[in-house]
């Protein structure tokens, strides 16, 4: 009898370690625990601006906050005319430097590189960031000005060297 408590038991705690490992697993892959989701955060952010209207392909910002870089396409029908771009440092709620590359000229399917100058974004190499990104341009065929802010969307990443 003291045998069937002690299985009983045993097979109780391994039951209870398996649902424990699922339940941390579901909430880090949720964004629920700082620090176990932010790979998936920043993999996320990189899908949405890659593909989105104004896509930003490629990003990095160096540590010492130097200099963040954008490699933008432009992923719309018609050609563009980038009229400028602002990033804001890591919870800033507004857009504090702008690109000193404007009027640039992007047809469709076109990418350029523009290399902002930015304090505020990174101290350290290996740190996260997280900005806001403005996008002024105008379309080529209708001479019409928009603004993309994307869609609430940050530019996540890890700071560079």
């Amino acid at each position: 009898m003291l045998n069937k408590k002690a299985q009983t038991a045993t097979e109780y705690m391994i039951i209870l370690a398996v649902v424990i490992i699922i339940a941390l697993i579901v909430v880090g892959v949720l964004g629920d625990i700082p620090g176990i989701s932010g790979g998936s955060r920043s993999r996320a952010s990189q899908a949405y601006w890659e593909t989105a209207d104004i896509g930003i392909v490629s990003y990095s910002a160096s540590a010492g906050g130097d200099n963040v870089t954008l490699v933008v396409q432009n992923n719309l029908r018609d050609t563009i005319v980038i009229n400028m771009i602002k990033v804001s440092a890591s919870g800033s709620t507004t857009a504090n430097y702008s690109s000193s590359d404007t009027d640039t000229t992007l047809s469709p399917g076109g990418k350029h590189t523009f290399v902002i100058t930015n304090d505020d974004i990174c101290a350290n190499q290996g740190d996260s960031f997280t900005s806001n990104v403005w996008i002024n341009y105008t379309d080529d065929e209708t001479s019409a000005t928009y603004i993309f802010e994307g869609e609430g969307n940050k530019l996540e990443g890890t700071c560079a060297q």
